[in-house]
Formats: structure tokens, sequence, C-alpha cells
């Protein structure tokens, strides 16, 4: 798997989203396949059934071509520049506030994932002495 180009690296993300998008639809599930998606990622780099090596090329290829995901934005706003010109100051206001709660939300994961991987990290060096420990340094 892990001889796969970035580009089939990123075709596992369109397969992954193309999944995540019938899931939501037969069980008409109240949450967006996008979300499904990554939950789906998740759980199989966690489960050990992904190896991130084999996804890795083509994320990074995918973020950085991330400006083109937001050309169908672009033109949605000239499409609809009427409803722009009399609701603009309400979009603004909830795609100002929906940044900073994605950036804030995005900044407690990231650093919870930092928390995580520190632990881990102790809690492998402790079972490699004598068992591994909680988070409080007791004996497991």
């Amino acid at each position: 798997m892990s001889g796969l180009t970035q580009a089939g690296q990123a075709m596992l993300f369109v397969l992954v989203r193309l999944v995540a998008s019938a899931l939501v639809y037969a069980f008409a599930l109240p949450i967006s396949a996008d979300v499904v998606g990554l939950l789906m990622v998740l759980i199989l780099l966690f489960s050990g059934v992904v190896n991130v090596r084999w996804i890795k090329g083509g994320a990074g290829m995918m973020l950085s071509e991330l400006m083109l995901f937001f050309i169908p934005c672009v033109v949605d706003v000239i499409k609809y520049s009427d409803l722009f010109r009399k609701e603009g100051v309400q979009i603004v206001i909830a795609i100002a506030v929906g940044t900073i709660l994605v950036m804030v939300a995005t900044a407690l994961a990231v650093h919870g994932g930092c928390q995580l991987e520190n632990w881990l990290a102790r809690c492998n060096v402790r079972s490699k002495r004598s068992g591994c420990a909680d988070v409080k340094g007791h004996k497991s």
C-alpha cells in the first residue's frame, strides 16, 4: 500500500468520502458526510488498519492544493451577489464567528492530541522500565 502515488493516496480519501456519503444517505444520519468520513479515517488510523505512511503523501498533496477547493465558494459569491448585498453583514458575521469557532476547536483538538501523544510516550517509557502508569503517575 505504501507504494501508491500521491494521486492514488488522495483517491483513498475520495473513496472514504463516497462511502461516508452513502452511509449518511442510507441511515439518514443528521451529520455531514465529511464529518463521518473524517471519523472513518481516524478509526482506520487508530485501529491500525491504515498506516499513516499510506495516506500521508496524498493528504499533503490535497492540503497543498487547498485553495482549489474554495473556487466553488467564490463562484457562489458571484452568482448570489444580490443576496450578499442585502444580507452581507449577517453573512460576514456568521462566517467570522464560524471561523473563530473552527479555529478554537482545532486548537483544542491539537492541544489534546499533543497531550495524548506526550502521555503515550511517557507511558511507553515507563512500561519499558516497570509497567505502564496512569496519568497521575501511579502504576496500573
